[in-house]
């Protein structure tokens, strides 16, 4: 109703205005043809009654477009002030945009209507900025029409050496992209570093409360990469007696060495400490550690269209160290050589969701009977292109009981919004 209104006052007015709304692979144009209309209405009235109904609306691309579009008719006018402070206020919204392509493609729009209010300086600060905007992101095609655009409007603004540059780059990266990439040596990609906060519903024993903080990190090299990801939480449990809150934390890293596409050299390490996921009993007494370091080879299953999307089957040897004090008494301390047999997954797709799954089976080499099966799934669904849902399940089968009244499984679901840096 006040997009309707609005649009009624400025199909009243006396100007020619033009709404333009660049999208990534599409123009489209809006032209509002502006006709006299009541003769006691003032042409300034009608802007203010606009401004004020514009005012009342969510920071939106659709908001911009009405602000800029007003700019041009108070600039007509002679009102240069008030057109400046309206694309000040569109400015000011698109940097919130999360959708950086949409903040690109705006921002570039402002600059042109900065520049056709005579603010030629002003218009190439804001294409400086955008072109820094564009540097930072990883898909080249995307990365190169963008700058495509970015030239076209250099050009309109009497900037030809500039423009001859962005576009001679664009045309150099779009041509790259289009190539197929080479399967080895992989190409370096920039770090990504994601952090979450979850909270939890647990089946082991009686925990009843749970709040997390994840942290996901990865590095590609073009022959190497190393994958980080670990958790501190805090929990309570209504059944302990001396302290009902408890800290966990877990920690696992692997470090990969590419021999080629198909064979790589790992080094994986994990460390848990009182981490519900791993300890033989829950109470505020009782201490639980867990560490184990493995080295052996690894070869690629499948592999996506980058190399943040894999699937590796691993094989490696490494001591595990287990510490086990319940109530009050040393139950173990010791290291042990064992087997890891793991399949490592990241980055499979299913429509919007992205799947990271491990399953893991870790015997030790000195008594078969002691060993662990554990499965870690990851389940996000992108919110914006920096928060998403995530969702993850744990589940883990130790067969030796270090204390009896423990059960062999245990799952762990958790559920929270994480943030990508």
């Amino acid at each position: 109703m006040l997009e309707s209104s609005l649009l009624g006052i400025l199909f009243a007015s006396s100007n020619l205005a033009s709404i333009t709304h660049q999208e990534f692979n599409q123009d489209q144009t809006i032209k509002v043809n502006l006709s006299p209309g009541n003769n006691e209405i003032s042409k300034k009235s009608r802007l203010s009654q606009s401004l004020e109904m514009i005012d009342q609306m969510d920071d939106s691309h659709l908001k911009i477009i009405l602000l800029n579009n007003l700019a041009l008719s108070y600039a007509n006018l002679g009102k240069l002030e008030q057109a400046i402070a309206l694309l000040k206020n569109s400015l000011s919204i698109a940097e919130n945009f999360e959708d950086i392509t949409l903040k690109i493609t705006t921002l570039n729009n402002i600059a042109s209507h900065y520049d056709k209010i005579g603010q030629k300086k002003q218009a190439i600060n804001i294409l400086n900025n955008t072109i820094s905007l564009i540097n930072t992101l990883e898909d080249q095609s995307v990365k190169g029409k963008l700058l495509l655009t970015i030239s076209f409007e250099y050009e309109k603004i009497g900037q030809g050496k500039k423009a001859e540059i962005l576009f001679a780059k664009s045309q150099t990266i779009i041509t790259e992209a289009s190539q197929p990439l080479p399967e080895f040596p992989f190409t370096e990609t920039p770090s990504s570093l994601k952090l979450g906060f979850a909270g939890a519903v647990n089946s082991f024993r009686d925990t009843t409360g749970f709040l997390g903080v994840n942290l996901n990190f990865s590095k590609q090299w073009s022959e190497k990469d190393i994958l980080v990801d670990g958790n501190i939480s805090f929990n309570y449990d209504s059944s302990r007696t001396v302290n009902n809150y408890r800290p966990g934390s877990f920690i696992t890293s692997v470090y990969r060495h590419h021999f080629d596409s198909d064979w790589n050299f790992f080094v994986n390490f994990f460390n848990t400490v009182n981490e519900d996921l791993f300890s033989s009993r829950n109470d505020d007494e009782d201490l639980t550690i867990i560490s184990n370091i493995w080295l052996g080879s690894g070869l690629n299953l499948w592999r996506g269209e980058s190399n943040r999307e894999f699937l590796d089957f691993q094989m490696g040897l490494g001591p595990r160290y287990e510490y086990d004090y319940i109530n009050f008494e040393k139950r173990r301390d010791e290291i042990n050589p064992t087997l890891a047999i793991i399949l490592l997954g990241r980055g499979f797709s299913f429509e919007q969701a992205n799947i990271n799954q491990t399953l893991a089976i870790i015997p030790d080499l000195g008594d078969w009977d002691n060993y662990i099966i554990s499965s870690n799934t990851e389940l996000s669904f992108p919110l914006t292109e920096r928060w998403s849902f995530t969702n993850r399940l744990f589940l883990r089968y130790r067969n030796q009981q270090i204390y009896e009244e423990n059960p062999k499984l245990h799952f762990f679901f958790s559920t929270g919004l994480e943030y990508k840096f």
